[in-house]
C-alpha cells in the first residue's frame, strides 16, 4: 500500500502528515503560520515532512507523491500561491516546484474545498460515493465536487466547487468576494457575525448581546446558537432566515448534481440536529422529490479532523488521476 506525503496550508498553521492509501496516518506535526516568511516555512515543512518519514521508517523515495491542500487565490495549475488573504508575505510563492525540487518526488496542489471534497470521499462520508458534494460551512462557504467518481476542478481557472458564491437574492446583501446576494452572504459564520454586530451593537439589553458580555466583537456563531436554544426572538427569527437560505441553496445543488450524499462541513456536526432539521423542512420548497429523495444530507464523518486528511487525500487522488 503506498504511502503519502500531505501539507495542509492554513493561515494560521499549516498541518504536515504522512499516511497511506487506506487512511491510516503515520505521522502529524503542525507548525505556526501566523504573519511568517515562506524562506522560512518553506524549508522547515521540507524537514518535518522528512522527519516524519524516517520517524515511520518510510524512505521520501518509497513515497510515490505528495498532496497539497491550500486556500486560494492561487494559480492551482502551476502550484503558486499568489495572495492568500491571512498570509500578507506569501506573494506568488511557487510551493509546488519548491516542494518537488527538494523532496525530490512528484506531487500536486489543490483547493483546500477540494481537498476536504477529496479526504471525505476517501475516508470519510463520501466513502463509495461516484456522486456528492462537499460543503465547508464554517467561516465561509466553500464547496467541492466528485461526479462521476472524479473530482470537478473546472475549465482554465479551475474554480469549480465555489458554491459558497451562488447567487441566491438578486441585489441582495453583499459578500466578502465582492458580489451581492451570495450564498455565503446569508449563512456563512462570519457573514452571520458581522450581521449580528451591526444589527445589535446598539442593543445591550439584546440575549445576544449579554451572552457576548456586551461586547459586539466577541459575537459569534456560539452565541447565536445559544440564544436559538434559549428562545430569543432575534435569534429565532434570524436562525429561520439562515435555514430557508440554506434550503434554496441545497434545492439548486440538488437539483444540478442530483448528488448521492451532500456531505456538510463544521456547522452540521458541531451544532448537531438543531442546524439541519429546519432546512430539510424548508428543502422540498426548493427542489424536485425524486433527486431529493435519492440525495443523503448528512454531517462531515472526520470533524476537526478533515485538516489533517486534506493534504493526503489530494495526493491519493494524484495517484488515482495519474
Amino acid at each position: 500500500m503506498n504511502t503519502v506525503i500531505g501539507f495542509d496550508i492554513g493561515g494560521t498553521k499549516i498541518g504536515i502528515g504522512v499516511g497511506d492509501e487506506s487512511g491510516k496516518i503515520l505521522g502529524m506535526v503542525s507548525i505556526p503560520n501566523v504573519d511568517t516568511d515562506p524562506n522560512d516555512i518553506l524549508p522547515l515543512m521540507v524537514s518535518e515532512a522528512k522527519r516524519l518519514c524516517k520517524e515511520a521508517h518510510v524512505e521520501i523515495a518509497d513515497c510515490p507523491a505528495f498532496g497539497i491542500s491550500a486556500p486560494f487565490p492561487a494559480d492551482a495549475l502551476k502550484g503558486i500561491m499568489t495572495e492568500p488573504p491571512n498570509n500578507p508575505k506569501w506573494r506568488n510563492v511557487p510551493v509546488l516546484d519548491y516542494l518537488r525540487s527538494n523532496l525530490g518526488i512528484p506531487g500536486c496542489f489543490e483547493n483546500d474545498a477540494n481537498c476536504g471534497a477529496l479526504a471525505e470521499w476517501f475516508f470519510g462520508a463520501g466513502r463509495n460515493c461516484r456522486d456528492f458534494i462537499y460543503l465547508t460551512m464554517s467561516t465561509g462557504i466553500g464547496g467541492g465536487l466528485i461526479c462521476a467518481g472524479k473530482l470537478v476542478r473546472g475549465g482554465r481557472a479551475l474554480s469549480a466547487g465555489e458554491l459558497g458564491h451562488v447567487c441566491i437574492q438578486l441585489d441582495g446583501r453583499l459578500c466578502g468576494c465582492g458580489q451581492r446576494g451570495c450564498y455565503e452572504a446569508y449563512c456563512g459564520g462570519r457573514a452571520l457575525a458581522l450581521r449580528m454586530r451591526e444589527e445589535l451593537k446598539d442593543k445591550p439589553e439584546s440575549m445576544i448581546m449579554q451572552l457576548a458580555g456586551n461586547d459586539p466583537e466577541k459575537i459569534d456563531m456560539i452565541v447565536l446558537e445559544k440564544a436559538v436554544r434559549a428562545g430569543d426572538p432575534y435569534a429565532l427569527a434570524l436562525w429561520d432566515e439562515m435555514s430557508l437560505r440554506n434550503a434554496q441553496a441545497f434545492g439548486i445543488f440538488i437539483n444540478a448534481f442530483n448528488p448521492e450524499k451532500l456531505v456538510l462541513g463544521t456547522m452540521a456536526w458541531a451544532i448537531g440536529d438543531l442546524y439541519p432539521a429546519p432546512i430539510l423542512k424548508q428543502l422540498p420548497r426548493f427542489c424536485w422529490k425524486e433527486p431529493r429523495e435519492a440525495c443523503q444530507i448528512v454531517p462531515s464523518e472526520l470533524k476537526r479532523q478533515i485538516g489533517a486528511y486534506a493534504g493526503i487525500a489530494a495526493a491519493v487522488n494524484y495517484l488515482k488521476e495519474h
